[in-house]
């Protein structure tokens, strides 16, 4: 695997971590359940971690 495919995976990884984020917090705004919309919540911000994890990796690989 060359650098280029590394980079443009990674990349890859950082779109759909953010789609992810959008998704989650457009289902959150559909609920009325408090405890609901906070546990969809929760898990968009773990994926918002991960699109900043893999970002610092693409930053990191030059």
């Amino acid at each position: 695997m060359t650098c280029q495919n590394f980079k443009q995976m990674v990349w890859e990884a950082i779109a759909d971590e953010i789609g992810a984020v959008a998704m989650y917090a457009q289902m959150a705004n559909m609920v009325n359940n408090v405890e609901l919309k906070t546990l969809i919540l929760s898990i968009a911000g773990d994926e918002y971690g991960h699109a900043k994890f893999w970002l610092a990796v693409y930053n990191l690989d030059d």
